[in-house]
């Protein structure tokens, strides 16, 4: 094998795993011979432990990622009674996204040593403690503090995505990835969409704007808390169950430890492109985010009116301004779903080259969306490019999840974490990037030429089988399959799943 290349199949399983495997029942047809993943998604169903897992991943990731983007919606509130600087908001921008960058890294051992239930759990829970203490911030510098422990939480998509890795085969886990981790990091829409109007409810309940923007803050903290009770005690770790039974499997077929995983996927090159690439989409995701509400609030002014201390001057309210950047992360409701669905048809055609096509065209798209919002000053065209970028960045990160599982399939959360830590980079450097220029419109030029110029790197992606394929449709059964265990009727099902 080729120095940086891995291969695309799954490691044979020992005889009395696969008679394990075919002795339960699922609901769903799997693959014997990946760990009992599944090889269809029925959206509309609950039933243990494939959907379950698909749907509690999602409300988890979506529950976490409201807790980290608690503070952005209301920093125009925020930088008033704090009297913060532009520079000092972007400082703890910064850090929030910095840190995020530590967890997600160390999150891949993690989950292949716990399984991503417990670590899902564990992380939404103790999240929580500093999401509830921003709602005592006094300062910039207790709310850079608070920032970088809130970051933390920005994991959960790692262990999301890892969760859902797991529990698809690799026909549907493009779509499946892509579905729920887009469905997740809508959170960080309705983050901007709810709490800026949950705070003006606050408000107008008698309490005071200061007081009101704590008490907003404080209240993802509390969902955290009961959404990690409810992963924790009412849905499996993997399709096998007990994340245990499929790491002795695992174990059964490589003698690789865990210590010995970051250590041979940093060996590989598609893991350092895959980064970047992340990092392309994703971070520009993070900074746009980020920047969305002060960006809208304090950019476009009324005609003959510049003094921006001056709220009569903005030609937004700052509920507006949130309001229009939700409109970024709602995109992910479907945005990074079509990008892993897309990304599956491509492959079912065009084996692995179609992934590729697909992550370099939308990398080139979003390149030149965000070139054109650096040129456009009106604040209908800068709304419709902004949502255009974040259609393109979120379907960009749905097509490099469609290709993280073939990177290797042994270490799949160290790569995850990799990656995942990879958008976290982009939106620490495109942050560094708008603190370092004049104006936000310079930073978006600078952005543009990096996404376009980084895009050419996903054509050094290799794998040893370009064309290998898996051509089975996500929502279609499977039929004359000798390595499938056939769906089973939900009336036959043990009382166990």
């Amino acid at each position: 094998m080729e120095a940086g290349y891995a291969s695309v199949s799954t490691p044979c399983l020992p005889t009395s795993i696969m008679e394990d495997s075919a002795a339960r029942a699922y609901s769903l047809p799997v693959e014997k011979t990946q760990f009992d993943r599944a090889t269809k998604i029925k959206p509309l169903s609950l039933l243990r432990p494939h959907m379950r897992i698909f749907h509690l991943t999602w409300l988890s990731a979506i529950t976490g990622f409201c807790g980290w983007y608690a503070l952005p919606p209301l920093m125009p509130v925020i930088k008033d009674t704090l009297h913060l600087t532009d520079s000092q908001v972007l400082n703890s921008d910064i850090m929030s996204t910095a840190s995020t960058i530590l967890t997600r890294v160390l999150a891949g051992p993690l989950l292949d040593a716990y399984g991503p239930q417990l670590v899902q759990s564990y992380v939404l829970g103790l999240g929580a403690i500093p999401v509830f203490c921003a709602a005592f911030v006094s300062s910039a510098t207790t709310l850079v503090i608070v920032r970088f422990f809130i970051g933390l939480v920005g994991c959960v998509f790692v262990s999301s995505q890892y969760w859902t890795t797991i529990t698809f085969a690799k026909n549907v886990v493009a779509t499946s990835n892509a579905i729920t981790g887009g469905l997740g990091l809508a959170g960080i829409g309705f983050a901007f969409l709810l709490l800026p109007y949950v705070h003006d409810l606050v408000v107008s309940g008698g309490a005071s704007v200061d007081m009101a923007w704590r008490i907003t803050v404080a209240l993802p903290a509390v969902l955290m808390v009961a959404m990690g009770l409810v992963i924790r005690y009412c849905v499996d770790s993997c399709p096998m169950g007990e994340f245990e039974r499929m790491k002795q499997a695992k174990n059964e077929a490589s003698t690789v430890d865990a210590i010995t995983a970051f250590g041979v996927v940093l060996h590989q090159r598609n893991t350092y492109i895959l980064v970047l690439n992340y990092a392309l989409c994703f971070g520009a995701e993070l900074q746009l985010n980020n920047m969305g509400a002060l960006y809208f609030y304090e950019e476009f002014m009324k005609p003959g009116c510049h003094n921006k201390s001056d709220a009569s001057c903005h030609r937004l309210t700052k509920t507006q301004a949130a309001t229009i950047a939700s409109s970024f992360g709602l995109m992910n409701l479907f945005a990074r779903a079509i990008g892993g669905i897309v990304s599956d048809v491509a492959n079912r055609r065009h084996g692995m080259c179609g992934r590729k096509w697909i992550q370099f065209v939308y990398l080139c798209v979003e390149g030149a969306l965000v070139l054109a919002l650096s040129q456009v000053r009106s604040l209908g065209g800068c709304i419709a490019l902004y949502v255009l970028t974040a259609m393109a960045a979120q379907g960009s990160g749905g097509s490099t999840f469609g290709i993280v599982p073939y990177v290797n399939e042994l270490h799949t959360g160290s790569v995850t974490g990799l990656v995942g830590a990879g958008g976290n980079v982009g939106g620490v450097v495109f942050g560094l990037i708008f603190k370092s220029v004049i104006s936000r419109h310079e930073g978006f030029l600078v952005m543009g030429i990096v996404i376009l110029v980084c895009a050419l790197s996903t054509w050094l992606l290799h794998f040893e089988q370009e064309q290998h394929n898996d051509i089975q449709h996500p929502f279609q059964d499977i039929s004359d399959s000798t390595s499938t265990v056939p769906a089973t009727p939900v009336s036959q099902l043990s009382a166990a799943k």
